[in-house]
């Protein structure tokens, strides 16, 4: 799978390439340079810190059930700014994807690049359905989500927490693909 360069919409240069074994360092250092809330958010206020391990499997996607995209700045090739993923993609239930961009890169619409490179990856493998449990007051995510058009309910097992779901029509023309097909 081939490296993408994009422009943004504030005329900077992104890369983004499927994630690597080799990525873990500048994974850990993206993820400890997030913002307090940032953090917040994308591990739903839980995991302050990853360990070695844990960082390393992030790194590491299992063939036919995760992938992750990473986004790097074309001007600090070696500084990680984003990540887009989906993990433990099933035929009936789909994936649950996370995605997080570096909180000086936000609002540049590279978001929208990762998101968008991760459903066309989704399609391709039969993933029928993208979805996400995030905190009810992230904006952040309700915005993006929406512009995807992705479905919103609130989370029948927690009311702080709301799940953002999408459809993926296939692109054979069928109304949603067929993973078993």
């Amino acid at each position: 799978m081939a490296t993408n360069t994009q422009i943004l919409k504030d005329g900077s240069t992104v890369t983004i390439r499927p994630v690597r074994p080799d990525d873990a360092a500048s994974n850990a250092a993206f993820i400890e340079a997030l913002s307090p809330a940032s953090k917040h958010f994308l591990f739903l206020g839980g995991v302050p810190r990853m360990n070695a391990p844990a960082l390393q499997r992030l790194c590491e996607p299992r063939e036919g059930r995760d992938m992750a995209f990473v986004a790097f700045s074309a001007d600090e090739p070696a500084r990680q700014i984003g990540v887009c993923r989906y993990a433990g993609a099933t035929p009936h239930i789909g994936a649950e994807i996370s995605i997080a961009v570096a909180d000086d890169w936000q609002h540049k619409g590279l978001g929208n690049s990762l998101l968008d490179r991760l459903i066309e990856y989704a399609r391709a493998q039969g993933i029928t359905r993208l979805y996400s449990m995030d905190a009810a007051n992230n904006t952040r995510m309700r915005t993006l989500a929406q512009h995807f058009g992705f479905a919103e309910s609130p989370d029948p097992d927690d009311i702080h927490q709301v799940i953002f779901s999408l459809d993926i029509p296939c692109a054979t023309g069928r109304d949603v693909c067929r993973a078993s097909s």
